[in-house]
């Protein structure tokens, strides 16, 4: 399976920035497919392998995946030769691209017919769903109970979330990371009309932070480790509004043309979860190999969620409606229901215990 890696790294925190992932944004606000990936494919998105579309008994299939580089689950299933193992010997290749810009780039490539298949936060496919794309939450897939933490600069004079009023703080918008922090301060009695808002994604947020540039940010991965070396100093977490899961995720047409494929990837990603939980070191060196990066980030990463392939309620369908809830209450989405953005037949077809 062809990886192209990202190198949108900032040299000051070694590379680390791409471990922050989760986010995506609102089909609007989502940056072209082909400038999220690597250097080396963004001239050619004519050399893509094309969207499967194919039948389940079709040969020669590629499913097109949207990796992130903070996670782990795709990486370590073609690395382990978990995919070629399920899916090899019926000529059906998978094949994957880590995105630069994460969440936003891959529901973007995703509306296009780009990608088939990914993990990425809730909040981004409410949003795409919204915008009329459908794409499908299948089961989860990794989730943080507290790896997401609002700091504020090592200089600040910040010290509790109240303290934010009139202030700037640095999120990516229409991200998962937008979410966590409205819901943040509307537990402290604020809203987004006391705060001032301003649109960075966790890179270039934590370069603002420690230039001063904006008061607080809210990071998680990577990019918090770097921002906590630095001297941030934390003032919430997503503890106080509850777990943020990144579901696996389908466009629907193509896990409608392949209802078999999707619900064998699923039981490839399951394998792969289990696997991590018992290859630690292993599945580390794997993703700094890949990413380029050192050892210690990619831990700091790994250590920061935990992987399920599930549709219980805790991984599953109360993180979902939470994030509904959330955006309805916000004005962000009309009518949308949970059966809209959700299709566990998949799930339930794999065989997954």
């Amino acid at each position: 399976m062809k990886k192209k890696i990202v190198s949108m790294l900032l040299t000051g925190v070694m590379a680390l920035s791409l471990l922050a992932g989760c986010g995506g944004s609102q089909a609007a606000d989502a940056g072209a497919a082909a400038d999220s990936k690597t250097e080396e494919a963004a001239p050619a998105a004519e050399e893509a392998a094309p969207a499967a579309e194919a039948s389940d008994s079709a040969k020669n299939i590629t499913i097109n995946v949207g990796d992130q580089a903070a996670f782990f689950l795709v990486k370590v299933a073609d690395e382990k030769g978990f995919f070629e193992e399920e899916f090899g010997k019926d000529g059906i290749t998978v094949h994957s691209e880590i995105f630069a810009k994460m969440g936003p780039a891959i529901i973007e490539a995703m509306a296009a017919g780009d990608v088939d298949l990914s993990i990425v936060g809730v909040f981004p496919v409410v949003n795409a769903n919204n915008a009329g794309n459908k794409i499908m939450m299948l089961a989860s897939g990794n989730f943080t109970e507290d790896g997401f933490r609002l700091v504020a600069g090592p200089d600040s004079t910040v010290s509790t979330v109240e303290d934010l009023k009139g202030l700037k703080i640095g999120v990516p918008f229409g991200a998962a990371e937008h979410q966590i922090t409205l819901q943040i301060l509307e537990k402290h009695g604020l809203d987004d009309t006391q705060v001032e808002l301003v649109n960075l994604q966790q890179a270039d947020a934590l370069t603002a932070l420690l230039g001063n540039e904006i008061d607080a940010a809210l990071f998680n991965s990577g990019t918090l480790s770097a921002a906590e070396e630095a001297g941030a100093k934390t003032i919430a977490t997503n503890k106080e509004v509850g777990l943020i899961v990144n579901p696996v995720i389908g466009r629907k047409d193509f896990v409608e043309a392949n209802p078999e494929i999707t619900s064998r990837f699923l039981k490839v990603l399951d394998k792969t979860a289990k696997w991590i939980d018992e290859n630690e070191d292993e599945t580390v060196k794997i993703a700094a190999k890949i990413n380029g990066t050192d050892e210690e980030g990619i831990r700091v990463s790994l250590l920061s969620r935990g992987r399920a392939i599930s549709i219980d309620d805790e991984h599953f369908k109360d993180p979902i409606m939470s994030t509904l809830e959330f955006a309805k209450a916000q004005g962000l989405i009309s009518d949308l229901s949970y059966d809209d953005v959700v299709d566990t037949s998949y799930f339930e077809n794999a065989g997954i215990e």
